[in-house]
């Protein structure tokens, strides 16, 4: 057996083949398909050259076709740019379905995969692996690049309208204000992305469980206004209040959610006070969310 030949017995022969596929297809560069799956681009050379004769694949075959694999890889990339990734119980369950429309013999107990098939199949296809998303609004996933343009071009028609324009050029002039929640409760789970991934982003779904909510502002200045926290209370206690700095602003909700009455209160109370210390020039521009 030759040195490049003990070299490729090291990985996996599926792997090989996924990677000499995307190769071959020009899907990916040989550098960026050999990295993705941890192979050396020697050993991808010499399988594609007419030096390689071995070509029948060692151990026991996969339980689905080449084809259904893909689909399923296709299928958790598909699902991770939507916003709507992919957790191991789903796709367990979408090989299921597979048995389940095309029945044939498999070692699976009721045509379900388990932990050690999963192992197997992130193994041959090093593209995908586990990662632990990050929550984004349904309204910010589906932002498009003419929404960005748009809203630019809507708020710089505002200004101009109503003769803000001196604002806008002005640092201590100009905020931005955002809503941050802190789950009392949260559930972090592991989802299948694409390895590499700088970020995986998940949709959020409707949720019940109460949160605190904290609005904070800053300048274009780089100054710094007073936070605002909303509490899941009915009502605050003089021992409460007292563990905050006085300078904060304190609001309560049912679920500690920003409402209108909480968000008001937070500009009359703190925001303005913030303006007032500082002698800043009214009007100012504050962005929250996008909106102004």
């Amino acid at each position: 057996m030759d040195s490049l030949t003990k070299a490729a017995s090291k990985y996996d022969e599926a792997a090989i083949s996924r990677c000499m596929e995307l190769v071959t297809s020009k899907q990916k560069t040989l550098y960026a398909a050999c990295k993705a799956y941890g192979i050396p681009q020697s050993t991808v050379r010499y399988r594609l050259s007419s030096k390689w004769t071995t070509k029948v694949r060692k151990g026991p075959q996969t339980v689905l076709t080449k084809a259904e694999e893909h689909k399923l890889v296709q299928y958790v990339i598909s699902m991770q740019r939507k916003g709507y990734p992919v957790v191991k119980e789903l796709l367990l369950h979408k090989v299921k379905t597979i048995f389940e429309a095309c029945p044939r013999p498999n070692p699976f107990t009721n045509n379900k995969p388990g932990r050690k098939w999963l192992k197997g199949f992130l193994r041959r296809h090093r593209e995908i692996t586990f990662r632990t998303p990050e929550s984004v609004s349904s309204a910010s996933a589906k932002v498009k690049e003419s929404d960005i343009r748009g809203w630019f071009a809507t708020i710089t028609s505002y200004m101009e309208e109503n003769d803000l324009m001196a604002a806008a050029l002005d640092p201590t002039r100009v905020y931005n204000g955002d809503e941050t929640s802190f789950f009392l409760h949260p559930k972090t789970k592991a989802v299948l992305a694409c390895r590499g991934s700088q970020n995986v982003f998940e949709v959020e779904h409707a949720d019940s469980h109460k949160n605190i909510t904290v609005m904070f502002t800053f300048g274009a200045d780089g100054s710094a206004v007073e936070p605002g926290v909303v509490l899941p209370m009915q009502r605050l206690s003089a021992e409460l209040l007292r563990m905050f700095p006085g300078d904060w602003g304190i609001g309560k909700s049912s679920k500690g959610w920003m409402d209108t009455t909480n968000f008001m209160l937070y500009i009359q109370n703190v925001f303005l006070k913030h303006l007032q210390k500082r002698k800043v020039k009214l009007p100012v521009l504050y962005f929250v969310d996008g909106h102004y």
